[in-house]
Formats: C-alpha cells, sequence, structure tokens
C-alpha cells in the first residue's frame, strides 16, 4: 500500500483512502494466477447392448444335450461322470447376459437358462434322486444366477418367458425332468433356429399319444396335465384346447376332431425321474 502511495505522489496525485484500498485490491488480483481449467472429456460414445445371439454360445450346452439325451430322457449318469463340469461353466456363462430385446434370441437364451439348471439341480443330488418333487424348493429357490441376478425356474418360466413371449409352445420346450413332461430336445436352442425348433417339438408332443389321445368314439380328447396347468396359454392362442391340439395333429387323429366337440380331460402325471439309465 505504501509504495502505491509513493507512486501516485511522485506523479503529484493524491488519491482518497477508499480509493487507494481498492486499488491494491485490484493490483492483488493481478498478481495471482488464474486457476487452470481443463477441458472437459468428450462424452464416451455408448457401446452398442450386447444381444445373446452375440455375447453367448450355446454349443458347450448343445454338446451336451447330443451326448447325454436318449428319446427325451437324460441319460443323468453318464453326464455327471462326464460333463457336468462343462455344464456348470456354461451356466456360469449366462449369469451376467444383458441387452435382451424380446427376440428370438432372448427367448432361446431363457429356454436354455431354465432346461440347464433342471438337468445342473438334480446332477447335485444324483443318484439319490428319484422325483423333483423330492427336492424342497426345486422349482421356487433362487439359485440360478441369469441376466446379472438370481432367479428361481418358477420366474424364469411365469414370470419372464411366458408373459414376455406368449408362444405356448414353449411348454413343449420347457422340461421338469419328470416323465409326464414333453421329451427333452436334445439340440441347445438357437435364435435362428428357434422358430422350427418349437414347431417340431410341439408338433412332435402333440402327435404321441402319451400327451394327446382322440377317442372318436366317446368323444372324449385327452390331454397331457401340463395342458390344463397353462390352459389359458393355449386358449389365448386358439380359442379352445381342442382348437389348439387340431393346429398341430395329424390324421387320424385330425380329421376325428374337425367338426365335432369333444369333452376334455387330463391324464395323470407322473412326476418319477426322467432317467434314460432307469429305462433300461
Amino acid at each position: 500500500m505504501k509504495s502505491l502511495q509513493q507512486s501516485y505522489r511522485r506523479a503529484g496525485m493524491c488519491l482518497p483512502p477508499l480509493m487507494l484500498v481498492l486499488a491494491a485490491l485490484l493490483l492483488g488480483c493481478q498478481q495471482r494466477s488464474a486457476p487452470k481449467m481443463e477441458a472437459a472429456p468428450a462424452p464416451a460414445e455408448a457401446a452398442p447392448a450386447a444381444s445373446p445371439s452375440a455375447s453367448f454360445d450355446h454349443t458347450v450346452f448343445d454338446r451336451i444335450l447330443q451326448a447325454h439325451v436318449e428319446n427325451g430322457l437324460v441319460d443323468y449318469a453318464s453326464l455327471k461322470a462326464e460333463d457336468e463340469a462343462d455344464l456348470d461353466e456354461y451356466l456360469q456363462s449366462l449369469a451376467d447376459a444383458k441387452g435382451f430385446d424380446g427376440s428370438d434370441d432372448e427367448l432361446a437364451f431363457w429356454l436354455n437358462v431354465y432346461n440347464a439348471g433342471v438337468i445342473k439341480g438334480i446332477l447335485e443330488r444324483y443318484p439319490n434322486v428319484k422325483s423333483v418333487m423330492d427336492i424342497e424348493g426345486f422349482f421356487d429357490d433362487k439359485r440360478w444366477r441369469a441376466a446379472g441376478r438370481l432367479r428361481s425356474l418358477n420366474e424364469i418360466e411365469n414370470e419372464i418367458i411366458r408373459p414376455r413371449f406368449e408362444d405356448p409352445r414353449i411348454h413343449f420346450i420347457l422340461v421338469c425332468a419328470a416323465q409326464s413332461c414333453p421329451p427333452l430336445p436334445n439340440r441347445a436352442m438357437e435364435g435362428k433356429t428357434l422358430q422350427s425348433q418349437l414347431d417340431r417339438a410341439t408338433r412332435d408332443a402333440i402327435n404321441s399319444p402319451k400327451y394327446v389321445q382322440v377317442d372318436p368314439d366317446a368323444k372324449v380328447l385327452r390331454l397331457a396335465r401340463i395342458m390344463s396347468w397353462y390352459r389359458k396359454d393355449f386358449e389365448a392362442e386358439a380359442g379352445s384346447l381342442q382348437a389348439y391340439v387340431l393346429k398341430y395333429i395329424e390324421d387320424p387323429g385330425k380329421s376325428q376332431l374337425q367338426g365335432a366337440d369333444y369333452t376334455v380331460q387330463f391324464m395323470d402325471y407322473d412326476w418319477a425321474l426322467n432317467d434314460a439309465g432307469a429305462t433300461r
């Protein structure tokens, strides 16, 4: 402040005290360096969301099914001895899936998760298991990590697959490890072939007397119990169970059902394990 007063006096000028204070503050601000401002980073370009087909390979599961599924039944003994570690690795690869878009790739993913989880759940207790009904919490326990969190089999089926895709053909692909379940396909589901896989599984089941029986004399249509449990899914698609069966059944059943009203009855359900070894 004193040097500032002296410089003004040498110039023959006299400043009032308030002006001297303001001048000193201004001089001090000019002498401090301004903070260095870094340019804001450019926003990162969002990576495209991964689709199941791009991120997840079902080849391992496909090989396991081809090696250990015979006529729709699972050879649990050979699978446990030879490929359980590969099944574990496959399930782990699906744990953090993301980028789903309601496509056939996504539906294939969830169908495979369900069936692989059922098989693994049996292997954990095999050979000391005769039915999934003997395993407490088999369908309700949240123990299968898929798409970022733990899920139960019932959640996968009833909160994801059924409401999201509204396709009753899935009931002929999802296999609950029981003898009365539809036959387990010996190939993994793949988005690019899923529609033909769903059609084939549905047609095979509906043309098997294990799942559909037509009695033209009594005008009775006997159906697998799953068509009772999920009746509303089939009726939403075709209007009635008989109409749904007519979409896929071949002669003579097709000609017998056409133009006649049948009474629908449901077969008993066999919860015994779908073990290929037990039939040998």
